[in-house]
Protein backbone atom coordinates (compact mmCIF):
# COMPACT_ATOMS: atom_id res chain seq x y z
CA UNK A 1 0.00 0.00 0.00
CA UNK A 2 2.71 2.50 0.96
CA UNK A 3 4.54 1.96 -2.36
CA UNK A 4 1.40 2.78 -4.39
CA UNK A 5 0.73 5.85 -2.26
CA UNK A 6 4.34 7.00 -2.71
CA UNK A 7 3.93 6.60 -6.46
CA UNK A 8 0.78 8.75 -6.32
CA UNK A 9 2.63 11.41 -4.35
CA UNK A 10 5.43 11.21 -6.88
CA UNK A 11 2.97 12.24 -9.58
CA UNK A 12 1.56 15.15 -7.55
CA UNK A 13 4.80 16.39 -5.98
CA UNK A 14 7.18 17.26 -8.79
CA UNK A 15 10.03 19.67 -9.46
CA UNK A 16 8.66 20.70 -12.88
CA UNK A 17 8.12 24.39 -13.61
CA UNK A 18 6.16 26.10 -16.35
CA UNK A 19 9.34 27.66 -17.72
CA UNK A 20 10.83 24.22 -18.38
CA UNK A 21 13.96 25.30 -16.47
CA UNK A 22 16.87 22.92 -15.91
CA UNK A 23 16.07 19.82 -13.92
CA UNK A 24 16.32 20.09 -10.14
CA UNK A 25 15.92 17.65 -7.32
CA UNK A 26 12.56 17.90 -5.56
CA UNK A 27 14.24 19.21 -2.40
CA UNK A 28 16.10 21.96 -4.29
CA UNK A 29 12.99 22.92 -6.27
CA UNK A 30 10.75 23.34 -3.24
CA UNK A 31 13.44 25.24 -1.33
CA UNK A 32 13.78 27.62 -4.27
CA UNK A 33 10.01 28.05 -4.31
CA UNK A 34 10.16 28.85 -0.61
CA UNK A 35 12.87 31.49 -1.07
CA UNK A 36 11.07 33.14 -3.99
CA UNK A 37 7.80 33.31 -2.09
CA UNK A 38 9.19 34.59 1.22
CA UNK A 39 11.18 37.29 -0.58
CA UNK A 40 8.33 38.37 -2.88
CA UNK A 41 6.67 41.78 -2.74
CA UNK A 42 3.08 40.38 -2.60
CA UNK A 43 3.93 38.69 0.71
CA UNK A 44 5.50 41.88 2.05
CA UNK A 45 2.41 43.87 1.11
CA UNK A 46 0.29 41.65 3.35
CA UNK A 47 1.65 43.56 6.35
CA UNK A 48 -0.42 46.57 5.25
CA UNK A 49 -3.63 44.72 4.40
CA UNK A 50 -6.50 44.36 6.84
CA UNK A 51 -7.47 41.02 8.33
CA UNK A 52 -10.63 42.16 10.19
CA UNK A 53 -9.75 45.23 12.27
CA UNK A 54 -8.04 48.45 11.25
CA UNK A 55 -4.26 48.35 11.53
CA UNK A 56 -3.07 50.39 14.51
CA UNK A 57 0.17 51.90 15.78
CA UNK A 58 0.49 49.20 18.46
CA UNK A 59 0.40 46.48 15.78
CA UNK A 60 -1.49 44.40 18.30
CA UNK A 61 -4.21 43.10 15.98
CA UNK A 62 -3.52 40.84 13.07
CA UNK A 63 -2.73 42.02 9.57
CA UNK A 64 -3.03 39.70 6.58
CA UNK A 65 0.66 38.93 6.99
CA UNK A 66 0.52 37.91 10.65
CA UNK A 67 -2.63 35.90 9.93
CA UNK A 68 -0.87 34.15 7.04
CA UNK A 69 2.12 33.34 9.26
CA UNK A 70 -0.25 31.73 11.76
CA UNK A 71 -1.88 29.74 8.96
CA UNK A 72 1.59 28.66 7.84
CA UNK A 73 2.35 27.39 11.34
CA UNK A 74 -0.95 25.49 11.54
CA UNK A 75 -0.18 23.91 8.17
CA UNK A 76 3.24 22.86 9.43
CA UNK A 77 1.67 21.19 12.46
CA UNK A 78 -0.84 19.35 10.27
CA UNK A 79 1.82 18.03 7.92
CA UNK A 80 4.10 16.90 10.74
CA UNK A 81 1.23 15.04 12.39
CA UNK A 82 0.44 13.22 9.13
CA UNK A 83 4.06 12.22 8.59
CA UNK A 84 4.34 11.03 12.19
CA UNK A 85 1.42 8.67 11.53
CA UNK A 86 3.09 7.22 8.41
CA UNK A 87 6.81 6.57 8.65
CA UNK A 88 7.00 5.71 4.94
CA UNK A 89 6.28 9.39 4.11
CA UNK A 90 9.52 10.56 5.73
CA UNK A 91 11.46 10.92 2.44
CA UNK A 92 8.79 13.36 1.25
CA UNK A 93 8.44 15.21 4.54
CA UNK A 94 10.60 18.25 3.71
CA UNK A 95 9.22 18.92 0.20
CA UNK A 96 5.64 18.42 1.41
CA UNK A 97 6.24 20.75 4.33
CA UNK A 98 7.70 23.42 2.05
CA UNK A 99 4.79 23.16 -0.38
CA UNK A 100 2.10 23.29 2.30
CA UNK A 101 3.69 26.08 4.34
CA UNK A 102 4.18 28.26 1.27
CA UNK A 103 0.63 27.61 0.06
CA UNK A 104 -0.54 28.78 3.49
CA UNK A 105 1.65 31.88 3.33
CA UNK A 106 0.34 32.74 -0.15
CA UNK A 107 -3.31 31.91 0.36
CA UNK A 108 -4.43 35.55 0.76
CA UNK A 109 -2.01 37.43 -1.54
CA UNK A 110 -4.66 37.96 -4.21
CA UNK A 111 -7.14 39.59 -1.84
CA UNK A 112 -7.65 43.31 -2.52
CA UNK A 113 -7.35 45.96 0.21
CA UNK A 114 -9.92 45.75 3.00
CA UNK A 115 -10.22 41.97 2.79
CA UNK A 116 -13.25 40.09 1.52
CA UNK A 117 -15.35 43.24 1.64
CA UNK A 118 -12.88 44.83 -0.81
CA UNK A 119 -13.34 41.80 -3.04
CA UNK A 120 -17.11 42.38 -3.04
CA UNK A 121 -16.57 46.09 -3.84
CA UNK A 122 -14.46 45.16 -6.89
CA UNK A 123 -17.14 42.79 -8.15
CA UNK A 124 -19.93 45.31 -7.59
CA UNK A 125 -18.00 48.02 -9.41
CA UNK A 126 -17.42 45.76 -12.40
CA UNK A 127 -21.09 44.77 -12.52
CA UNK A 128 -22.07 48.45 -12.48
CA UNK A 129 -19.57 49.73 -15.06
CA UNK A 130 -18.17 46.99 -17.28
CA UNK A 131 -20.87 46.95 -19.98
CA UNK A 132 -20.87 50.71 -20.53
CA UNK A 133 -17.07 50.86 -20.62
CA UNK A 134 -16.97 48.01 -23.14
CA UNK A 135 -19.53 49.82 -25.30
CA UNK A 136 -17.32 52.91 -25.39
CA UNK A 137 -14.00 51.14 -25.92
CA UNK A 138 -14.83 48.32 -28.36
CA UNK A 139 -15.52 49.47 -31.92
CA UNK A 140 -17.22 46.37 -33.29
CA UNK A 141 -20.23 44.29 -32.24
CA UNK A 142 -19.33 41.65 -29.63
CA UNK A 143 -18.22 38.21 -30.74
CA UNK A 144 -19.92 34.99 -29.70
CA UNK A 145 -17.06 34.60 -27.19
CA UNK A 146 -17.80 37.90 -25.46
CA UNK A 147 -20.45 36.61 -22.99
CA UNK A 148 -17.90 34.15 -21.58
CA UNK A 149 -15.20 36.85 -21.36
CA UNK A 150 -17.68 39.22 -19.71
CA UNK A 151 -18.63 36.59 -17.11
CA UNK A 152 -14.94 35.98 -16.42
CA UNK A 153 -14.22 39.68 -15.87
CA UNK A 154 -17.27 40.18 -13.65
CA UNK A 155 -16.25 37.28 -11.38
CA UNK A 156 -13.29 38.98 -9.71
CA UNK A 157 -12.00 36.57 -7.07
CA UNK A 158 -9.07 36.85 -4.67
CA UNK A 159 -8.23 33.18 -5.08
CA UNK A 160 -7.95 33.43 -8.86
CA UNK A 161 -6.03 36.68 -8.44
CA UNK A 162 -3.49 34.89 -6.22
CA UNK A 163 -2.60 32.51 -9.06
CA UNK A 164 -2.43 35.38 -11.56
CA UNK A 165 -0.30 37.44 -9.20
CA UNK A 166 2.41 34.87 -8.49
CA UNK A 167 2.57 33.54 -12.05
CA UNK A 168 1.60 36.15 -14.64
CA UNK A 169 2.52 39.35 -12.79
CA UNK A 170 5.39 38.47 -10.47
CA UNK A 171 6.69 35.64 -12.69
CA UNK A 172 7.94 33.68 -9.69
CA UNK A 173 8.08 30.55 -11.87
CA UNK A 174 6.98 28.29 -9.03
CA UNK A 175 6.74 24.54 -9.49
CA UNK A 176 3.49 23.14 -10.79
CA UNK A 177 3.04 21.39 -7.44
CA UNK A 178 3.37 24.67 -5.53
CA UNK A 179 0.85 26.38 -7.79
CA UNK A 180 -1.58 23.46 -7.51
CA UNK A 181 -1.37 23.55 -3.70
CA UNK A 182 -2.51 27.19 -3.88
CA UNK A 183 -5.59 26.65 -6.07
CA UNK A 184 -8.42 26.27 -3.58
CA UNK A 185 -11.16 26.14 -6.23
CA UNK A 186 -10.04 24.39 -9.46
CA UNK A 187 -12.80 26.02 -11.50
CA UNK A 188 -12.70 28.82 -14.08
CA UNK A 189 -14.06 32.25 -13.20
CA UNK A 190 -17.57 32.95 -14.39
CA UNK A 191 -18.78 29.36 -14.17
CA UNK A 192 -19.76 29.20 -10.51
CA UNK A 193 -19.76 31.02 -7.20
CA UNK A 194 -16.06 30.29 -6.57
CA UNK A 195 -13.15 30.62 -8.97
CA UNK A 196 -9.60 29.36 -8.93
CA UNK A 197 -8.34 30.88 -12.16
CA UNK A 198 -9.21 33.48 -14.77
CA UNK A 199 -9.35 32.92 -18.53
CA UNK A 200 -5.93 34.61 -18.71
CA UNK A 201 -4.44 31.73 -16.69
CA UNK A 202 -6.46 28.93 -18.35
CA UNK A 203 -3.49 27.75 -20.48
CA UNK A 204 -1.33 27.55 -17.35
CA UNK A 205 -4.04 25.56 -15.60
CA UNK A 206 -4.21 23.11 -18.51
CA UNK A 207 -0.44 22.58 -18.49
CA UNK A 208 -0.43 22.17 -14.72
CA UNK A 209 -3.23 19.61 -14.79
CA UNK A 210 -1.53 17.62 -17.51
CA UNK A 211 1.83 17.63 -15.72
CA UNK A 212 0.37 16.49 -12.39
CA UNK A 213 -2.37 14.24 -13.75
CA UNK A 214 -5.18 16.32 -12.24
CA UNK A 215 -8.58 16.19 -13.90
CA UNK A 216 -10.85 19.23 -14.25
CA UNK A 217 -12.32 20.25 -10.91
CA UNK A 218 -9.92 18.07 -8.88
CA UNK A 219 -8.03 19.64 -6.00
CA UNK A 220 -4.45 18.90 -5.08
CA UNK A 221 -4.56 17.01 -1.73
CA UNK A 222 -2.51 19.70 0.05
CA UNK A 223 -5.30 22.22 -0.60
CA UNK A 224 -7.49 20.46 1.98
CA UNK A 225 -4.77 20.98 4.59
CA UNK A 226 -4.20 24.61 3.62
CA UNK A 227 -7.91 25.34 3.87
CA UNK A 228 -8.19 23.70 7.29
CA UNK A 229 -5.10 25.52 8.56
CA UNK A 230 -6.83 28.78 7.60
CA UNK A 231 -10.02 27.77 9.45
CA UNK A 232 -8.09 26.78 12.59
CA UNK A 233 -6.19 30.07 12.62
CA UNK A 234 -8.81 32.71 11.94
CA UNK A 235 -11.65 31.31 14.05
CA UNK A 236 -9.71 31.92 17.27
CA UNK A 237 -7.69 34.92 16.11
CA UNK A 238 -10.68 37.09 15.15
CA UNK A 239 -12.19 36.65 18.61
CA UNK A 240 -8.88 37.40 20.31
CA UNK A 241 -8.46 40.59 18.27
CA UNK A 242 -12.01 41.66 19.15
CA UNK A 243 -11.16 41.36 22.85
CA UNK A 244 -7.87 43.18 22.29
CA UNK A 245 -9.75 46.06 20.62
CA UNK A 246 -12.25 46.05 23.51
CA UNK A 247 -15.15 45.41 21.21
CA UNK A 248 -15.92 42.47 23.45
CA UNK A 249 -14.79 41.86 27.00
CA UNK A 250 -13.41 38.43 27.70
CA UNK A 251 -16.29 37.83 30.12
CA UNK A 252 -18.84 38.74 27.45
CA UNK A 253 -17.12 36.54 24.90
CA UNK A 254 -17.20 33.59 27.31
CA UNK A 255 -20.89 34.23 27.96
CA UNK A 256 -21.61 34.13 24.22
CA UNK A 257 -19.60 30.92 23.81
CA UNK A 258 -21.45 29.26 26.69
CA UNK A 259 -24.86 30.48 25.55
CA UNK A 260 -27.46 27.92 24.50
CA UNK A 261 -26.69 24.23 24.15
CA UNK A 262 -22.97 24.50 24.82
CA UNK A 263 -20.73 21.59 23.88
CA UNK A 264 -19.40 19.96 27.10
CA UNK A 265 -15.98 19.78 25.47
CA UNK A 266 -16.09 23.56 24.98
CA UNK A 267 -16.90 24.06 28.69
CA UNK A 268 -13.85 21.95 29.55
CA UNK A 269 -11.64 23.96 27.19
CA UNK A 270 -12.86 27.33 28.48
CA UNK A 271 -12.47 26.37 32.13
CA UNK A 272 -8.95 25.04 31.63
CA UNK A 273 -7.93 28.12 29.60
CA UNK A 274 -9.27 30.51 32.23
CA UNK A 275 -7.10 28.83 34.85
CA UNK A 276 -3.97 28.48 32.70
CA UNK A 277 -0.93 30.51 33.82
CA UNK A 278 -0.03 31.29 30.19
CA UNK A 279 -3.25 33.25 29.70
CA UNK A 280 -6.67 32.46 28.31
CA UNK A 281 -6.15 32.79 24.55
CA UNK A 282 -2.71 31.11 24.31
CA UNK A 283 -3.99 28.15 26.34
CA UNK A 284 -7.31 27.92 24.51
CA UNK A 285 -5.62 28.13 21.11
CA UNK A 286 -2.98 25.53 21.97
CA UNK A 287 -5.39 22.92 23.30
CA UNK A 288 -8.00 23.31 20.56
CA UNK A 289 -5.36 23.38 17.80
CA UNK A 290 -3.72 20.21 19.11
CA UNK A 291 -7.09 18.44 19.10
CA UNK A 292 -8.00 19.67 15.61
CA UNK A 293 -4.58 18.73 14.23
CA UNK A 294 -4.92 15.22 15.65
CA UNK A 295 -8.41 14.82 14.16
CA UNK A 296 -7.43 16.25 10.78
CA UNK A 297 -4.28 14.16 10.47
CA UNK A 298 -6.32 11.05 11.25
CA UNK A 299 -8.94 12.07 8.70
CA UNK A 300 -6.33 12.78 6.05
CA UNK A 301 -4.67 9.40 6.53
CA UNK A 302 -8.02 7.61 6.40
CA UNK A 303 -9.03 9.36 3.17
CA UNK A 304 -5.56 9.58 1.67
CA UNK A 305 -6.15 7.02 -1.08
CA UNK A 306 -9.27 8.82 -2.21
CA UNK A 307 -7.57 12.21 -2.14
CA UNK A 308 -4.61 10.96 -4.16
CA UNK A 309 -7.00 9.37 -6.66
CA UNK A 310 -8.68 12.74 -7.20
CA UNK A 311 -11.93 11.96 -5.41
CA UNK A 312 -13.66 14.85 -3.65
CA UNK A 313 -14.10 14.55 0.10
CA UNK A 314 -16.38 16.62 2.32
CA UNK A 315 -13.63 17.52 4.77
CA UNK A 316 -10.96 16.15 7.05
CA UNK A 317 -12.79 16.66 10.34
CA UNK A 318 -15.41 14.09 11.19
CA UNK A 319 -18.28 15.13 13.43
CA UNK A 320 -16.59 15.54 16.80
CA UNK A 321 -16.62 17.86 19.81
CA UNK A 322 -13.60 19.79 18.54
CA UNK A 323 -15.14 20.23 15.08
CA UNK A 324 -18.37 21.50 16.67
CA UNK A 325 -16.36 23.96 18.77
CA UNK A 326 -14.70 25.24 15.60
CA UNK A 327 -18.13 25.83 14.07
CA UNK A 328 -19.29 27.56 17.27
CA UNK A 329 -16.33 29.96 17.20
CA UNK A 330 -17.14 30.91 13.61
CA UNK A 331 -20.79 31.51 14.53
CA UNK A 332 -19.92 33.77 17.47
CA UNK A 333 -17.47 35.74 15.28
CA UNK A 334 -20.16 36.30 12.63
CA UNK A 335 -22.77 37.37 15.17
CA UNK A 336 -20.65 39.37 17.63
CA UNK A 337 -17.60 40.65 15.74
CA UNK A 338 -18.17 41.20 12.02
CA UNK A 339 -21.24 43.38 12.62
CA UNK A 340 -19.44 45.66 15.08
CA UNK A 341 -19.56 49.36 14.28
CA UNK A 342 -15.76 49.60 13.99
CA UNK A 343 -15.59 46.75 11.48
CA UNK A 344 -18.44 48.16 9.39
CA UNK A 345 -16.90 51.65 9.49
CA UNK A 346 -13.67 50.20 8.11
CA UNK A 347 -15.63 48.50 5.33
CA UNK A 348 -17.38 51.76 4.43
CA UNK A 349 -14.00 53.44 4.22
CA UNK A 350 -12.78 50.67 1.94
CA UNK A 351 -15.89 50.96 -0.23
CA UNK A 352 -15.30 54.66 -0.77
CA UNK A 353 -11.58 54.28 -1.46
CA UNK A 354 -11.64 51.26 -3.79
CA UNK A 355 -14.73 52.41 -5.66
CA UNK A 356 -13.40 55.94 -5.91
CA UNK A 357 -10.03 54.89 -7.31
CA UNK A 358 -11.69 52.60 -9.86
CA UNK A 359 -14.01 55.45 -10.88
CA UNK A 360 -11.01 57.63 -11.72
CA UNK A 361 -9.10 54.92 -13.61
CA UNK A 362 -12.22 53.97 -15.56
CA UNK A 363 -11.30 56.59 -18.17
CA UNK A 364 -8.41 54.30 -19.20
CA UNK A 365 -10.96 51.56 -19.91
CA UNK A 366 -13.34 53.78 -21.85
CA UNK A 367 -10.69 54.71 -24.43
CA UNK A 368 -10.37 53.01 -27.82
CA UNK A 369 -7.30 50.75 -28.05
CA UNK A 370 -5.41 53.18 -30.30
CA UNK A 371 -5.80 56.03 -27.80
CA UNK A 372 -4.68 53.82 -24.93
CA UNK A 373 -1.63 52.66 -26.92
CA UNK A 374 -0.73 56.30 -27.61
CA UNK A 375 -0.39 56.93 -23.88
CA UNK A 376 2.70 54.71 -23.83
CA UNK A 377 4.46 57.11 -26.20
CA UNK A 378 4.29 59.84 -23.57
CA UNK A 379 3.86 62.68 -26.04
CA UNK A 380 1.08 65.21 -26.47
CA UNK A 381 -2.26 63.62 -25.73
CA UNK A 382 -5.87 64.55 -26.10
CA UNK A 383 -6.37 62.85 -22.73
CA UNK A 384 -4.21 64.76 -20.21
CA UNK A 385 -5.88 63.12 -17.19
CA UNK A 386 -5.58 59.65 -18.73
CA UNK A 387 -1.90 60.22 -19.46
CA UNK A 388 -1.16 61.07 -15.84
CA UNK A 389 -3.13 58.09 -14.61
CA UNK A 390 -1.30 55.84 -17.07
CA UNK A 391 2.03 57.02 -15.63
CA UNK A 392 0.91 55.76 -12.20
CA UNK A 393 0.48 52.17 -13.39
CA UNK A 394 3.32 49.89 -12.20
CA UNK A 395 5.86 48.95 -14.91
CA UNK A 396 5.57 45.27 -13.95
CA UNK A 397 1.81 45.33 -14.57
CA UNK A 398 2.22 47.17 -17.87
CA UNK A 399 4.81 44.61 -18.95
CA UNK A 400 2.38 41.78 -18.17
CA UNK A 401 -0.28 43.56 -20.24
CA UNK A 402 2.10 43.91 -23.19
CA UNK A 403 3.22 40.26 -22.96
CA UNK A 404 -0.39 39.08 -22.98
CA UNK A 405 -1.13 40.92 -26.23
CA UNK A 406 1.53 38.98 -28.17
CA UNK A 407 1.02 35.52 -26.64
CA UNK A 408 -0.81 32.96 -28.74
CA UNK A 409 -2.85 31.52 -25.88
CA UNK A 410 -5.52 31.71 -24.70
CA UNK A 411 -7.57 32.11 -27.84
CA UNK A 412 -9.65 35.22 -28.50
CA UNK A 413 -12.17 35.57 -31.31
CA UNK A 414 -11.38 39.27 -31.84
CA UNK A 415 -8.05 41.08 -31.30
CA UNK A 416 -9.94 44.10 -29.91
CA UNK A 417 -11.59 41.95 -27.25
CA UNK A 418 -8.20 40.45 -26.33
CA UNK A 419 -6.70 43.89 -25.85
CA UNK A 420 -9.59 45.20 -23.78
CA UNK A 421 -9.82 42.03 -21.67
CA UNK A 422 -6.19 42.47 -20.64
CA UNK A 423 -6.66 46.21 -20.13
CA UNK A 424 -9.39 45.45 -17.58
CA UNK A 425 -7.08 42.89 -15.99
CA UNK A 426 -4.35 45.58 -15.86
CA UNK A 427 -6.53 48.00 -13.88
CA UNK A 428 -7.85 45.29 -11.56
CA UNK A 429 -4.30 43.97 -11.02
CA UNK A 430 -3.23 47.47 -10.03
CA UNK A 431 -6.08 48.28 -7.65
CA UNK A 432 -6.43 44.84 -6.07
CA UNK A 433 -2.69 44.75 -5.39
CA UNK A 434 -2.80 47.96 -3.35
CA UNK A 435 -2.45 47.91 0.41
CA UNK A 436 -5.09 49.55 2.60
CA UNK A 437 -2.92 52.62 3.16
CA UNK A 438 -1.96 52.85 -0.52
CA UNK A 439 -5.56 52.81 -1.80
CA UNK A 440 -6.56 55.42 0.80
CA UNK A 441 -3.66 57.68 -0.22
CA UNK A 442 -4.46 57.21 -3.91
CA UNK A 443 -8.12 58.06 -3.26
CA UNK A 444 -7.19 61.23 -1.36
CA UNK A 445 -4.77 62.26 -4.11
CA UNK A 446 -7.33 61.75 -6.88
CA UNK A 447 -10.03 63.54 -4.92
CA UNK A 448 -7.69 66.40 -3.95
CA UNK A 449 -8.30 65.93 -0.23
Amino acid sequence: MSSSLLAAYGRLIQARRDSGAAEETLWVATERDRARIVQSSPVRRLQQKTQVFALDVKASVRSRLTHSLEVQQAGRQLLRAIVDRQAWMQPLATPLQDLLEMACLLHDVGNPPFGHFGEAVCRHWLVSHLDELARQALPTPPSTQWPALRADLLAFDGNAQSLRLVHSLQQLDLTYSQLAALIKYPYPAGEGSKAGYFYSEAPLMARLQQALGLSDGVRHPLVYLMELADDISYCIADLEDAVDRRLLSQARLLAHLRDGECEPYLITLLTAAEQAPEGFFPAFRRRLTEELVALASEGFVQQQSRLLAGEAVAGLLRDSPAARVLARLKQVAREQVFSQREVEALELQGHAAIGGVLDHYACLLAMPAADFAALALGGQSAHPLALRLYHRLPPRHLAAYCRALVETAPDFALPAEREWYYRVRLIMDFVSGMTDTYVLEEYRLLRGI
